[in-house]
């Protein structure tokens, strides 16, 4: 998992948007197969990646895909009374200055993690294993 946040946080800071006429004919038909109902789409490309930023009702996802049309990760936002207790517990402690500010569910690969923004001095990103166990702290 850590190797996978780490890929995504180098691909998060190249990524750039690009028209959905550049996006891979296997990526779009994988996408609108899984998400129908997907408005207000943004495509970028992260890495060798493409990521489609999207709303499912008032709710923020994003759906990242090889070329070929295979799903490499899935995220979205969920509110903060769903973030996991031992994860609230330990934000808590580690932060008792913090406010969470978004929360985000993340499925890479079937394995799940939570990316908690956190506004305070300073403003960090962390992430933490579905297991409640602390995986990396970001500056904001």
């Amino acid at each position: 998992m850590a190797a996978f946040l780490l890929v995504g946080g180098i691909a998060s800071s190249n990524a750039q948007d690009i028209d959905q006429s550049k996006v891979p004919a296997a990526v779009k038909a994988a996408f609108a197969k899984a998400y129908p109902k997907a408005t207000d789409v943004d495509w970028e490309m992260k890495g060798g990646n493409y990521e489609a930023d999207f709303d499912l009702g008032k709710i923020d996802h994003k759906a990242t895909y090889m070329g070929n049309g295979k799903v490499v990760s899935f995220e979205k936002d969920i509110p903060n009374t769903q973030l996991p207790a031992a994860i609230a517990k330990s934000i808590k402690a580690k932060y008792p200055k913090g406010r969470i500010d978004d929360v985000d569910w993340i499925n890479a690969g079937g394995k799940i993690s939570y990316k908690v923004d956190i506004e305070g001095t300073p403003d960090v990103n962390v992430w933490y294993g579905a297991d409640g166990k602390f995986v990396k702290e970001v500056a904001d």
